[in-house]
């Protein structure tokens, strides 16, 4: 027998008589002197090393739970504060509509002598905010060509195509291609005339020139539609003389009107024609 096979013989002996000595101190409860020390100590050792993976696992178990219920939580409290905000933009948004209906009605008590149609917006895009909008009524409801359009306080803009059962309107904010209206500015008992000729988008206000007097002419100075423009309805209000510029070239003067409407949130308004 060669080497090899002794140790492989010997190796099978002492794994037997270690085995068997384990079952009998374990299972028989056999006390054998300095092995059973041995045995037991192995065994003590073994079971911390297989129980310490267990218990760093059962720890990161609970980890991993505390995690997923903050996770949960964090996602419940972010979805209660998206419905939060989605609810305090629907009250603003509420409040202003509200808000622009009752100007509307302040309007059309103001001009109870003309002729006027009540509508609200149907559609304004962002590509053409300044510029147009479009109201729910039209020539079924009234409408013709030549009214005016206020909402918010004032004239926001005038008539500019008439459907059945829609308007397209045109709005004094837009700089592009405006529509020159004659206006009358109201300084105690005497009024100067001139024309409304623009919008200055820097400023924010209407620009009135060609005026028919020289007289000093007040900031705070209410400014309205003229008398004198034929079919077009008068004395609707446009806004008040902010500022007052002189042209040193050719002794001209040039006032800026501060819009008496807001044309930030328009809901509803009032088409007003003469009778």
């Amino acid at each position: 027998m060669n080497k090899v096979s002794k140790l492989i013989v010997v190796s099978l002996v002492i794994l037997v008589l270690s085995l068997s000595f384990l079952f009998l101190t374990v299972n028989k409860k056999m006390q054998i002197p300095y092995i059973s020390s041995v045995i037991h100590s192995s065994l003590s050792t073994v079971n911390n090393v297989i129980g310490r993976p267990t218990q760093f696992f059962s720890k990161q178990k609970e980890s991993i739970a505390d995690m997923i219920a903050a996770y949960n939580e964090n996602k419940e409290l972010k979805n209660q504060v998206i419905d939060l905000n989605n609810k305090l933009v629907e009250k603003d948004s509420l409040e202003k509509e509200n808000e622009s209906l009752r100007q509307s009605l302040f309007l059309a008590d103001t001009y109870r002598n003309k002729r006027f149609v009540a509508g609200l917006v149907s559609s304004r895009t962002p590509t053409s905010w300044t510029s147009q909008l479009t109201l729910d009524i039209g020539a079924k409801d009234g409408v013709k060509d030549g009214m005016l359009i206020t909402a918010n306080g004032g004239l926001i803009g005038l008539v500019e195509r008439v459907y059945p059962n829609a308007t397209n309107v045109k709005l004094l904010s837009s700089s592009d291609q405006f529509t020159k209206i004659p206006v009358k500015i109201l300084i105690g008992a005497n009024n100067i005339y001139g024309v409304l000729v623009g919008y200055d988008t820097d400023s924010s206000t209407f620009i009135v020139n060609q005026l028919n007097s020289t007289e000093n002419i007040p900031e705070g100075a209410e400014v309205v539609t003229s008398d004198l423009a034929g079919d077009m309805p008068s004395n609707v209000l446009i806004g008040k003389v902010s500022s007052v510029k002189t042209s040193t070239r050719d002794l001209s003067r040039e006032l800026y009107v501060k819009p008496a409407a807001d044309f930030s949130n328009i809901y509803s308004v009032l088409v007003v024609g003469e009778e």
